[in-house]
């Protein structure tokens, strides 16, 4: 018997959640809510008129429940190191595809890990479904195809006018004290938080960049196929000054108990940017590829504020799964839908092409 067409949003009353489940409701999608707080669930079902149910990823048993009549999850309950396993083995099981809003690449890694087991049950498995990788990804796929051959390929991002939700920081306290990573030669490599900075040349005006242990360092590797792979976020000079002194301090900061208080602190700071600052918001994307000859070709995209983002691209992507627009195993979402994905989105134009 064929499963219903129905979406389930696990994790839907953390920020991001909630912005996709508000967008969720009254579009006509037939979604149902989860989490494992009962109480958040029921209050937000009632104002957004969609149904629940309560599963906890400790549980194999509720796990199996919510995704019984699923087709497709949207997991947006990170961090997602400590929450993607057992979403995805409840996947396989249930014969569910699997879409998440991680920006970590240890979970890239590991979900390529599954595609074979993905493949065998005609399921997708897409990781980073939003801002974390969706906009970056199509900058390297169309850079990609714009040269062949190239061997290198930098990206860079800025944010304007937004800000970072609580989960987002808490994904950051999980990586203190581990330096940031770069991939050379076709391999993951770790390097020195600030120890690698360029000038980024955005066309409005040019900004210090210095390297991040952002997802495109795997999805981007397996889009393109580019062994050589750094990608930078723009920020004051102060601010990579600080990253670069903070390196001594690193056996503090993976103490649990520092990553316990800055949680903690965390939980005290606004849910996430406000809506006027995602409305009017927005965030630019750089790249560049170059190849053995030393040829260059760089290209430049404004979109929307990274949550706002993540939330609209996020539907836009389970909508397409919905309808069977998909690609068995594990799938990046350039490698699955090409570089034009992003421009399905209101407000994203080319600067540089």
């Amino acid at each position: 018997m064929a499963k219903k067409k129905r979406l389930l949003l696990y994790g839907s009353y953390g920020f991001t959640g909630n912005l996709i489940a508000e967008a969720v409701s009254g579009s006509g999608i037939d979604a149902i809510l989860s989490g494992r707080d009962e109480k958040k669930l029921k209050a937000q079902a009632e104002k957004l008129n969609l149904p629940y149910i309560k599963a906890s990823l400790h549980s194999a048993v509720e796990l199996d429940s919510a995704l019984s009549d699923a087709e497709l999850v949207l997991h947006c309950a990170g961090p997602f190191i400590h929450t993607w396993k057992p979403m995805a083995e409840a996947c396989l099981r249930n014969n569910c595809h699997y879409l998440d809003i991680t920006g970590e690449i240890e979970v890239f890694e590991a979900l390529k890990g599954l595609d074979a087991s993905f493949k065998e049950k005609n399921l997708m498995a897409m990781p980073g479904t939003g801002f974390d990788v969706v906009p970056t990804d199509c900058m390297s796929a169309y850079l990609k195809q714009n040269m062949p051959d190239a061997t290198h390929l930098e990206l860079a991002f800025r944010g304007l006018g937004g800000g970072v939700s609580r989960g987002t920081a808490k994904t950051m306290v999980e990586n203190f004290g581990e330096g940031s990573v770069i991939r050379k030669n076709g391999k993951l490599k770790k390097v020195s938080s600030g120890s690698i900075t360029r000038t980024i040349p955005f066309t409005e005006k040019p900004q210090n960049g210095v390297a991040i242990p952002w997802g495109d360092l795997s999805t981007a590797f397996y889009t393109t196929g580019i062994d050589n792979i750094i990608v930078y976020v723009a920020l004051p000079d102060k601010v990579v000054s600080k990253m670069k002194w903070m390196k001594w301090f690193n056996p503090v900061l993976r103490l649990g108990w520092v990553k316990r208080f800055a949680k903690n602190r965390i939980e005290k700071r606004p849910a996430g940017p406000t809506d006027e600052q995602r409305r009017t918001g927005s965030s630019v994307i750089w790249g560049e590829v170059r190849n053995h000859l030393g040829e260059i070709k760089h290209a430049e995209i404004a979109t929307k504020e990274g949550y706002q983002l993540t939330a609209d691209i996020s539907l836009i992507i389970a909508k397409k799964v919905m309808n069977g627009d998909f690609k068995p195993g594990f799938s990046t979402p350039a490698s699955c839908y090409g570089h034009e994905l992003i421009f399905e989105l209101g407000g994203s134009e080319w600067l540089k092409k």
